[in-house]
């Protein structure tokens, strides 16, 4: 797939990247070591100028994002916002993250030091362009490692972009640098002995190849994949924050998004509110053009990804499940879905088995609290559940029960910089964000002086 900026709403074509040769291995490497050598404060100086760049730039970076991928304009504003408090996270935290850690032992001094691995390589998706580059990248670069990006064919821009503030911020040439590479080159890339390690956000189908290759050359690797999220409203639930949580959940980017919930498990006399409710908000969303402040869903980021989506809401509706639709879309060459609640999902339809990546509201009527469990469990995905609940007490005694990386209760599933992200099954391995990111990629290193 060629590197091709196309702009979703009118799928004219923007501009395009030829493909690039295989990175200057020695070059990075060199920055690498450069850097490694910084204090904690001079790299603070670094990440300080490059938040204030995503502070000043934050609404040409947005109108990039929208440009690019067909995220409403709001929306991209909001990631360029979250992408900056993921700077400013690890610039007031990243020192005690680092901090060598004393251990008792009967030694006359016994530490664990964190120390950089090297060149990471972050193979990153179109979905959130920006924000799932910082989270991967900026704790990694904090602990003093170098990082080759090759990000989505579908936003080149953005990519280009991000390497440009990275250097006019002050960070060594080729320190962070992207990278148009064939998928051929990738793998090069990952077996080269100057790599440390690999990132990678998408499909668990291709994060498995990947997670092969890295495993053969023995690379550190962290996988973030696919997720088929359960929302788990119980009877004692308040159902109207319930049904705006789950509209709010399912509609952001479109539902483009790996931790959005996908699959709504409605505990028995709680039903019948919860999918009027539901049905009610999804119709009044409005589709249309990215750039309009109003816009509540724009369209896919590619045509093939409508279509695929497309596909499954009607076998899901051949079936057996019935649709109920929302706004109808516009006219014109734009790659819209038209937002749409399916009931009467179960273990046979499409949208119950697979992760739909898009504004689609799979509803499950179970009779028991017991029965949501095993439901939500009932997928070879593991990212999050988000449960709705008036006890809080004994959902907690639930939470051990829920086979996944993250759990929210009465909130929809979200990424914070200070909490670790990440999931279980096939949904990958390893931990972005947070502490726990950071030391995905750093050698702790036991130091032992009698």
């Amino acid at each position: 797939m060629l590197y091709a900026s196309v702009n979703p709403f009118t799928n004219q074509e923007l501009k395009n990247y030829p493909f690039g040769a295989l990175p200057d291995f020695d070059v990075c490497q060199n920055a690498f070591l450069e850097w490694r050598k910084k204090s904690i404060p001079e790299r603070v100086e670094c990440f300080e100028r490059l938040h204030m760049m995503m502070t000043e730039q934050r609404t040409q970076l947005a109108q990039l994002i929208t440009t690019e991928m067909g995220k409403p304009l709001s929306e991209a504003v909001l990631e360029i916002k979250k992408s900056a408090g993921a700077i400013r996270y690890y610039i007031e935290n990243a020192s005690l993250f680092l901090e060598p850690r004393t251990v008792k032992t009967d030694a006359l001094e016994s530490y664990v030091s964190h120390e950089p691995l090297g060149l990471i390589f972050l193979i990153m998706p179109w979905n959130f362009p920006f924000w799932q580059v910082f989270r991967c990248a900026v704790p990694a670069v904090f602990a003093g490692n170098g990082i080759l990006l090759k990000h989505a064919p579908n936003v080149p821009q953005c990519a280009a972009k991000i390497e440009e503030l990275f250097l006019q911020s002050g960070f060594p040439d080729h320190l962070f640098s992207n990278h148009f590479l064939t998928n051929e080159d990738a793998a090069l890339v990952i077996g080269d002995e100057r790599m440390a390690g690999l990132s990678f956000t998408g499909s668990d189908s291709t994060g498995s190849h990947l997670a092969s290759l890295a495993g053969q050359h023995l690379k550190k690797s962290v996988m973030e994949l696919g997720g088929n999220d359960p929302f788990v409203v119980f009877e004692d639930a308040d159902i109207e924050n319930a049904v705006v949580a789950a509209i709010r959940s399912r509609s952001i980017n479109g539902g483009q998004a790996c931790n959005a919930a996908k699959r709504f498990i409605v505990v028995g006399s709680a039903a019948n509110d919860f999918i009027a409710g539901l049905i009610a908000g999804v119709k009044k969303l409005k589709v249309g053009d990215p750039m309009d402040p109003s816009t509540e869903i724009g369209p896919m980021a590619r045509k093939d990804l409508a279509d695929k989506v497309k596909k499954q809401i009607e076998d899901s509706i051949r079936e057996g499940a019935i649709a109920h639709f929302g706004m109808k879309v516009p006219a014109g060459n734009g790659n819209f879905v038209q937002p749409v609640v399916l009931t009467g999902v179960g273990p046979e339809i499409r949208s119950y088995r697979e992760e739909v990546f898009g504004p689609v509201w799979s509803v499950v009527i179970v009779r028991s609290e017991e029965d949501a469990i095993r439901v939500a469990n009932d997928s070879k995905y593991g990212l999050g559940v988000s449960i709705w609940t008036g006890n809080i007490h004994r959902v907690k005694k639930m939470i051990p029960l829920f086979e996944t990386g993250n759990v929210f209760v009465n909130d929809f599933v979200k990424s914070d910089p200070a909490l670790p992200f990440g999931g279980v099954k096939r949904s990958g391995y390893g931990r972005e964000l947070s502490r726990e990111g950071m030391m995905e990629f750093v050698n702790q290193k036991t130091v032992y002086i009698r």
